[in-house]
């Protein structure tokens, strides 16, 4: 008589974090993009996924909502930017290329990105 030992193993992880509106709260806080996978085991060795879920869970009152993986995958490889506290085009004063106002080069100083080097 032989015995097969079977079964599945759930693990969960903290993919990311983002900025985003609560459905239960309407909070807006950091939501944390938790990814929960089961495994079949075989003599509780894991084998192979047979399920893998993403949810959006609310850090302040535990909603879950479910969201798509491939989703949760775009939003973790680049990440949505807040709003910006500027007004205009999205950058500080000062930052070069961004679309900001830039800053005046400061006497003193010359190595400002955008500057040629000095001869000294």
């Amino acid at each position: 008589m032989y015995v097969i030992v079977y079964g599945y193993r759930t693990r969960q992880w903290l993919m990311g974090r983002m900025p985003a509106v609560c459905q239960r709260c309407q909070r807006t806080s950091q939501q944390q993009i938790v990814r929960l996978q089961r495994k079949l085991t075989l003599f509780w060795i894991p084998l192979f996924p047979i399920m893998t879920r993403t949810f959006l869970v609310c850090p302040l009152c535990g909603n879950q909502m479910r969201v798509d993986n491939k989703q949760a995958n775009a939003w973790v490889k680049s990440p949505a930017a807040p709003p910006s506290a500027y007004p205009g085009p999205s950058a500080p004063p000062g930052v070069p290329g961004a679309g900001g106002p830039e800053t005046p080069p400061q006497p003193g100083n010359p190595q400002q990105p955008g500057s040629p080097p000095s001869a000294i």
